[in-house]
């Protein structure tokens, strides 16, 4: 969206939708009209008595003005719905499309968001654009077409009083509108300022058991109390202009009132106007407030939608810094691994932290890969790498020979897939976790896969099978569990290089026995990567690589390592296959820094 200003960009939203938004708007200048009417029916009514009408005349004009009040009624319910639906329509689009937008965003830019302040932006910021054109953009267009209809009308009656009729509500619209400016950086900072509340209240809401455990509660409800505060004191400052707004506006309307109705009683008294056009004129200065008073009650809604359109442009503007240009094909079948002269650092500010310097790896198709390393060695940064969720610093990775900066993420994600130890499960039924929510997936494919993995039985042991509900965050599966989820997951997507990052913590040795049977059918005939939390998870594994600070200390077969004199790996394994790695590195770190 660039530097477009936050009304163009609104109504850029509808032009997919113009028929439609030109349809409604068609219909809301009836709309606008039809108040124009009934004064000019109940003026005529006046004049037509005084003049002597008959009844059958009167009854006329009086059907017609009951057949106006209830045509305006039905075609406000029709507008207030179309308008509705069309809202909802354009902004779920603006939805999807920041969604999108906000998943291909680069690893940094989500460590320094929080989920709460995507969320606020996400939904709070688009819904308050739904409102504006449900609510301000009907009320507005209705609005305008009965404002310039009344200047039209009272014009034709008397041009002097249409004239003073047009200088007011010049004044009036103009002061709404300076003053609807003044306040639309206050309503951006009230919900910014809700966006960081939300943040803090997900990542308290996220950390529960462990603040509780940990007497970290009054920590919590402090920074909870600070940005409510803000919150607090950005919505005061909101509602001081938006009070403001009020007193000015009202003292507009009594004032142009005022003096448009002294100008009718005096034309009356002259003889220059009828009696019936006398009541008509009053009529329509009390008409004016509606339509300006609707105009000026939702100058919130204005604030709020101009505020979040702001925001929505900020949030589109943000680039990822993993360029997403390339055009090149991965060959077929299982893919290779090449990693050249590989290095990486994160930035924190202006002080690079240094995680992976110089690797090399190179792994032939179809091989099986074990990483090993201590907490820090830089595992999950070579895991974000192969995923392309970060740039290398310098170096390049390779699949099947090919850049994979030069290939679409698209047909990456396509080839490649990932379990992590956080698996994410939503609060749905099995079958849905499994296939994603993807309806193309047969019940009979999604059991077949299961029969491959050899959990078939442990699934139709649920109370209600595949149709089994989960709470939300996956609530009533244990963590092993989750984790033979997404490794069925990963099995019915059929990728051609998988890494599997931690799959095996925090599992019981019942559970972990299903896993390690999943993990041995799903590598099959696949190029993978494992990185292990403990050392009974690669032994089946065509190749180990340690990495220490950083670096690779060691790249061989299993065979060869095992064989091997000084072999890190082979002195690990005689510490003990059922060790965690971490405590398994550590002993013989400490033997090496004491020999002599």
């Amino acid at each position: 969206m660039g530097q477009t200003s936050p009304w163009r960009a609104l109504f850029g939203l509808l032009a997919p939708h113009r028929v439609r938004a030109g349809v409604i708007s068609a219909v809301l200048t009836v709309a606008g009209v039809l108040p124009l009417l009934g004064p000019l029916l109940i003026g005529r009514f006046i004049d037509d008595a005084d003049a002597g009408a008959t009844s059958a005349e009167l009854l006329f004009i009086a059907g017609l003005y009951v057949a106006v009040g209830l045509g305006r009624q039905l075609m406000s319910v029709a507008v207030a719905w179309s308008a509705a639906d069309l809202a909802w329509t354009v902004t779920n689009e603006l939805r999807s499309d920041l969604t999108r937008h906000v998943l291909a965003l680069d690893l940094g830019f989500h460590r320094r968001t929080s989920p709460g302040e995507l969320v606020s932006r996400v939904d709070g910021d688009v819904t308050a654009l739904s409102e504006f054109i449900a609510s301000f953009v009907v009320k507005a267009v209705s609005a305008a077409v009965t404002l310039v209809g009344i200047v039209a009308v009272v014009t034709w009656q008397d041009w002097r009083i249409g004239l003073g009729l047009g200088v007011y509500l010049a004044a009036a619209i103009g002061t709404l509108y300076v003053m609807r400016n003044q306040a639309v950086d206050e309503a951006a900072s009230e919900q910014a300022a809700n966006g960081r509340m939300l943040g803090e209240i997900e990542e308290r809401l996220t950390g529960a058991d462990d603040l509780r455990g940990n007497g970290g509660g009054s920590h919590a409800v402090a920074t909870f109390q600070r940005a409510s505060a803000a919150v607090l004191r950005s919505t005061l400052q909101r509602e001081k202009q938006g009070v403001t707004l009020w007193v000015v506006s009202n003292a507009v309307f009594v004032t142009g009132g005022l003096i448009v109705l002294a100008v009718d009683a005096a034309l009356l008294r002259r003889g220059t106007i009828t009696l019936g056009a006398a009541y008509m004129i009053f009529q329509y200065t009390q008409i004016l407030r509606e339509p300006l008073g609707q105009l000026s009650d939702e100058t919130e809604a204005v604030q709020r939608a101009a505020g979040g359109m702001s925001r929505t442009i900020e949030l589109m503007a943000e680039e990822s810094s993993i360029v997403n240009t390339g055009e090149a094909t991965l060959p077929s079948g299982p893919l290779a691994l090449h990693l050249d002269h590989v290095s990486f650092s994160y930035d924190d500010e202006d002080n690079p932290i240094p995680v992976l310097d110089d690797v090399d790896i190179d792994l032939a198709a179809g091989t099986t890969l074990g990483v090993l390393g201590r907490t820090g060695s830089g595992k999950t940064t070579l895991a974000r790498l192969l995923l392309r969720l970060v740039e290398p610093t310098a170096g390049s990775v390779a699949f099947g020979g090919v850049d994979i900066s030069s290939v679409p993420m698209r047909d990456l994600r396509a080839r490649t897939g990932v379990v992590s130890q956080d698996v994410h499960l939503f609060a749905a039924s099995i079958r849905d976790n499994l296939v994603l929510f993807d309806d193309s997936i047969s019940d009979e494919r999604v059991r077949v896969a299961l029969g491959e993995l050899e959990l078939l039985d442990w699934v139709e042991g649920m109370p209600d099978g595949l149709d089994t509900v989960l709470g939300p965050a996956g609530s009533g599966l244990s963590a092993g569990e989750g984790q033979l989820i997404a490794l069925t997951r990963l099995f019915l997507r059929e990728p051609d290089l998988v890494l599997l990052d931690e799959a095996s913590s925090r599992v019981d040795p019942v559970t972990e026995a299903r896993v390690t049977r999943a993990v041995d059918r799903l590598v099959q005939g696949r190029t993978a990567i494992v990185i292990a939390h403990r050392l009974s998870t690669v032994e089946r594994l065509d190749e180990i690589l340690i990495l220490d600070s950083g670096r690779v200390v060691e790249h061989g077969t299993q065979e060869s390592l095992r064989t091997s004199d000084g072999s890190r790996y082979a002195a690990l394994l005689a510490v003990g296959s059922d060790h965690e790695v971490d405590a398994a590195l550590l002993e013989p770190a400490q033997t090496e820094s004491e020999t002599p």
